[in-house]
C-alpha cells in the first residue's frame, strides 16, 4: 500500500488574516466630514474593512486636490480679461483669496495629520515586535506539547497513517491519538490564529499610514507652491486695483455719512465743555503702533502699482495695540464688523471701507491734528466716543476689516491749522466729515498745508518720524 506522511510544522498554522466584508461608501459619505475622515484614517484600524475604507477616502481625498488645482487653473485664465475693470479686479481677488485659505486650510490638517500618524507608526512598531514575540512563544509551545503527545501514542516526530495498514485496530489507535492533539490544544491553535491576523493587519497598517505620511508631505509641497502662485497673480491684480483706487475713493467715501446712523458713535460734547479741554502741554507726537510701514503716504510704491495713496500702512499682525500718539479725545469710534471680516470692496465702516475706524483729535506745538485709524480689530475696543486719553494708552488693535486684503493698519493724518479743538470737535460734530474738507482720490494731493491755511492731509511719517 502506499504510504501517506503527514509532518506537523509551524507552516500548519499560519493562517491568512480572514478578509471582512463591509459596504462600500462614496464620495457623498466623505463630503463634509472631512476632518474627522482624516483623523479617523491617520491612527491603525482595527478591522481590514475600516482600513478599506480609509482607501476609499484617500481617493475621494486626492480627487479634492486636483478640484483645487483646477480652480486656481480657471482663476489664472480668466485675469487677462478683466484688466481695468475695478470690480471685476476686487470679485477676483477675492474668490483667489478664498481659495488660499482653502489651500492653507489643506495644508495645516495635513501637517497635523501628519504628527498622528508618525505617533502612531511609532507605536505600532513596538506592538509588533511584541505580538511577533507572543506568536513565536505561543507556537513553540503548541510544537513542543504536540511533540510530547506524539511520543505517548507511539508516532514519535511524525504521525504516519498507513493506507495498508496491518490490521484495523493500529490505524485506529494512531487516528484517535492526533485527534486527542487537536481536542487539548484547540484554544491555543484559535489563539495563535488571531494572534497571527492581528499581526498581519498591523504590518499592512503600518505601510498604509507609511504611504499616507509621504503622499500627505508630497501633497503639501504641491499645495504650498499652489498658494505661491496665487499670491503672485493676486499681488498683479493688486497692482492694477491700486491705479484706480483713488478714483474709487473719491466715488465711495464722497457719500455723506448718515448723522443720525452714526449718533453714539459720535462725539457728543457741548461747547463750553470743548472749550475747557487743554492739551497744550503735549509735546511730539510719537508712532501709534510698533510696526514697519509697508506702504507710504502719497503713493503706493511702484512695486505696490503705483496708485495714490492717501495713509500710511502699518505692516502689523491681527491684535497688535494701537496707542494714542499723544494726550488727546476721541471724536469717533465704531465697530460694526467682525476683526478678520475684510476683503476687497467690502465698503462697511466710516469713512468707507474702513472697517472698524476711529477719529482722534489732539493739539502739539500749537498745531491741531486730527489723526483717524482704518481696518481694526473689533476686540479689544477699550475707547469710546467722547472719552479723552492719555499719551501711550491703548486705543485699540490692528485688524483686517473693511475693503483690505489682508491684516494692516492704515493711518491718516490731518492738519486743521490753528483750529482750536472746540471748533474741530464742532465741525465734526455737525458735517461728519472723515477728510476733514480735504475730499478724497488725486484731488485730495492739490491742497499743501499751511499753518494759516485750510485742513489739509500731512504725511503720517513725518509726524510719527518714519
Amino acid at each position: 500500500m502506499k504510504k501517506i506522511k503527514i509532518t506537523l510544522a509551524l507552516s500548519m498554522l499560519c493562517m491568512s488574516v480572514l478578509a471582512s466584508s463591509g459596504t462600500a461608501l462614496y464620495a457623498n459619505d466623505f463630503e463634509g466630514n472631512e476632518d474627522a475622515w482624516l483623523k479617523r484614517c491617520s491612527v491603525p484600524q482595527e478591522t481590514s474593512a475600516q482600513a478599506q475604507e480609509c482607501a476609499e477616502f484617500k481617493s475621494y481625498y486626492a480627487g479634492l486636490s486636483d478640484e483645487i488645482a483646477n480652480q486656481a487653473d480657471d482663476l489664472d485664465k480668466q485675469i487677462a480679461s478683466i484688466k481695468g475693470n475695478i470690480d471685476s479686479i476686487q470679485d477676483m481677488v477675492n474668490k483667489q483669496d478664498a481659495l488660499v485659505k482653502k489651500i492653507n486650510k489643506k495644508i495645516e490638517l495635513n501637517d497635523a495629520n501628519i504628527r498622528t500618524i508618525q505617533a502612531a507608526i511609532t507605536k505600532l512598531d513596538g506592538e509588533i515586535k511584541q505580538k511577533e514575540a507572543d506568536i513565536k512563544k505561543r507556537n513553540d509551545l503548541i510544537k513542543k506539547r504536540m511533540v510530547e503527545g506524539q511520543a505517548t501514542i507511539g508516532t514519535n516526530t511524525n504521525i504516519e497513517i498507513l493506507m495498508g495498514a496491518s490490521d484495523l485496530v493500529d490505524l485506529i489507535r494512531k487516528a484517535e491519538g492526533l485527534q486527542k492533539i487537536t481536542e487539548s490544544d484547540q484554544n491555543e491553535i484559535e489563539k495563535l490564529k488571531e494572534e497571527k491576523a492581528k499581526l498581519d493587519l498591523d504590518k499592512s497598517e503600518q505601510t498604509r499610514l507609511k504611504e499616507d505620511e509621504a503622499d500627505k508631505k508630497k501633497q503639501n509641497e504641491k499645495d504650498k507652491k499652489e498658494a505661491e502662485n496665487l499670491l503672485k497673480e493676486k499681488e498683479k491684480l493688486l497692482n492694477e486695483y491700486r491705479k484706480q483706487e483713488a478714483d474709487l475713493n473719491q466715488k465711495m467715501r464722497s457719500v455723506k455719512a448718515d448723522l443720525s446712523a452714526l449718533q453714539g458713535n459720535i462725539i457728543n460734547i457741548n461747547t463750553s465743555v470743548a472749550q475747557k479741554i487743554d492739551y497744550s502741554g503735549n509735546g511730539t507726537m510719537v508712532s501709534p503702533i510698533k510696526a514697519s510701514k509697508s506702504a507710504g503716504t502719497w503713493y503706493y510704491p511702484a512695486s505696490f502699482g503705483g496708485g495714490v495713496h492717501l495713509g500710511m500702512d502699518f505692516a502689523a499682525g491681527v491684535g497688535t495695540p494701537i496707542y494714542a500718539p499723544a494726550d488727546g479725545i476721541i471724536l469717533y469710534a465704531n465697530n460694526p464688523v467682525g476683526t478678520y471680516d475684510g476683503f476687497l470692496g467690502n465698503w462697511i465702516g466710516w469713512p468707507l471701507g474702513g472697517g472698524n475706524t476711529l477719529m482722534f483729535l489732539t493739539q502739539v506745538d500749537g498745531i491741531t491734528y486730527a489723526v483717524s485709524f482704518a481696518h481694526m480689530a473689533q476686540s479689544p475696543f477699550p475707547v469710546s466716543a467722547g472719552q479723552e486719553v492719555k499719551q501711550g494708552q491703548q486705543i485699540g488693535a490692528v485688524g483686517a476689516s473693511g475693503n483690505v486684503t489682508g491684516p494692516h493698519s492704515h493711518v491718516e493724518v490731518f492738519n486743521l491749522g490753528k483750529m482750536s479743538l472746540s471748533s474741530a470737535i464742532s465741525s465734526f460734530q455737525s458735517t461728519v466729515d472723515f477728510a476733514w474738507g480735504c475730499g478724497w482720490g488725486s484731488s485730495a494731493l492739490s491742497r499743501t498745508c499751511e499753518v494759516s491755511g485750510p485742513p489739509c492731509r500731512q504725511r503720517p511719517e513725518s509726524v510719527f518720524g518714519y
